[in-house]
Order: structure tokens, then sequence, then C-alpha cells
């Protein structure tokens, strides 16, 4: 069984964050190991961040890193550039595949994300990355473009990322995306993969971000292409928002155990 490691935020209400991506890999049969980099509480529908100190993210690195064999690792919220350096200096003395879900925008709020935070991101954590998987807003961040609506738009984006140093990009079109398809798009270096599903009318998503990315990092480690790490992926999370956990009238967790059932 393969060791993974997640390095991401903490979700208290746990529909996403590092409590996410530790439920799905035990769902996908790999072993999940975790830095904590921050926690998040959604009160009141708006996200409160509290930061842990970089020193603190850089032992819990050094613990996992230096005594298990990682092959695989994927980033969710990392928090702020002290953060990011810290991270980016430990991931680039290790062969590993990195998948980085960047987390710029949450669906409860505004994320707090600065401009240095985002062009360190472009400049020495993409370069790092085996994919990358960010949801429309954040992959218009990354690209420049003001706007993405239709698939030519999702395509040139992730033309632009790609420039970045990121062979791969996967961009999550979700409900965000115009018309009754939740469409999601995978740019497999020159290659298109497109993968259609209806819109589920269900509140519960929060953490569909996060799943998603660790459910392609489970499938990586297990052997599976990345297109067809994505496909599944697409399928896990759409299972898990149908049947997930309603948390107050505006707000749901994704069920990283629906799929199972």
């Amino acid at each position: 069984m393969e060791d993974v490691l997640t390095i991401a935020g903490s979700d208290s209400l746990a529909g996403g964050g590092i409590q996410a991506d530790l439920k799905t890999f035990e769902e996908l049969d790999v072993f999940g190991v975790s830095a904590l980099t921050s926690i998040a509480s959604i009160i009141n529908n708006e996200v409160i961040l509290n930061q842990i100190n970089s020193a603190v993210i850089l032992q819990q690195l050094d613990s996992i890193l230096d005594q298990l064999p990682i092959h695989f690792a994927k980033t969710g919220l990392l928090g702020d550039t002290a953060a990011l350096k810290i991270i980016c200096n430990k991931l680039e003395q290790y062969d590993l595949k990195l998948i980085v879900d960047p987390v710029l925008v949450f669906k409860e709020g505004d994320s707090q994300i600065k401009s240095d935070y985002l062009d360190l991101m472009k400049e020495r954590l993409l370069p790092l990355a085996y994919v990358v998987t960010p949801n429309l807003e954040e992959a218009k961040q990354l690209s420049g473009l003001s706007k993405i609506t239709t698939k030519d738009d999702v395509r040139e984006a992730a033309k632009r990322i790609q420039k970045t140093g990121c062979k791969n990009v996967v961009i999550k079109g979700g409900n965000r995306f115009p018309g009754d398809q939740a469409i999601d798009y995978l740019r497999c270096e020159d290659i298109d993969y497109w993968f259609e599903g209806s819109k589920i009318n269900n509140l519960a998503t929060d953490g569909a971000g996060c799943t998603f990315s660790a459910v392609i990092t489970a499938e990586l480690a297990t052997g599976q292409s990345l297109p067809e790490a994505v496909n599944f992926a697409k399928r896990f999370v759409r299972q898990g928002i149908k049947k997930g956990i309603k948390i107050n009238s505006q707000l749901g967790s994704v069920w990283q155990g629906a799929y199972r059932h």
C-alpha cells in the first residue's frame, strides 16, 4: 500500500481540507499522512483562517518525508507566502508526483489570497506539479483571463497555466460553468479531455474540490493513468454531492463514503 501525503488546512466541518483528503485516501486503499498548514472555521458562512507557524509545518514535513517513501503528494490550502516558500523548498528535494489544488477561492467567501502569494505559487509551486486542479475562479487568477464562459476559454486558460511549467491542467467547471452540464476539462500535455454530466441540485458541495484532487492523487498512486483518475474523480465527487451531509440551509459537506454505497 502506498503512503500518500496531503499538505493542507483543516476544515472543522470535515467536508473539505485535510479531513476530506484523509477520508478519500482511506476509501481508495492508500495510506494517508498529513502536514497541517492552517485551521479554517466556517461560521455564518464566513471562512476564518488561522495560520500555523511555518516552522511547525516544516517539522511535520521533515517527520514524513525523511522517514517514509512518499511517491505521491497533494497540496491544498497552504495559507501564506512563508508557508508556501517552506513547502516548496522541502518538496524540491524529493522526486514525487505532486497534485496541486491551488485553493485560491472558497465557496463560502473571500479566501484572503494576496497577489504576492499568487505570484509565488506560479513561480515556485506549479513548476513542481504533475497536475494542477483549479476551479473556474482559480483558473482565471492563474491564467490572467478576465472570464471563462466557453469551452474555448477553458482550453485557453489551461494553455496559459501550462506556461508556468505544469504540463497537465484540470479545470473544474462545476456549477459555475454556464448551462445545465457540469463540465470538467483535462489538458494532458497537448491532448484535450472533456468530462460532462448534468448538474446536481444539491448544496452539499463543501469539499468537492479537495475531494476531487484527493481522488486523483489516490488513483495515480494505485497505478491509474491521469485521464482515468480524473474520470473516476468526477464520478466519485458526484456521488459525494448527491448524498452529501447538510449543515444548514445554505451549506453542506461532500460525503466521501457515498461511492462505496
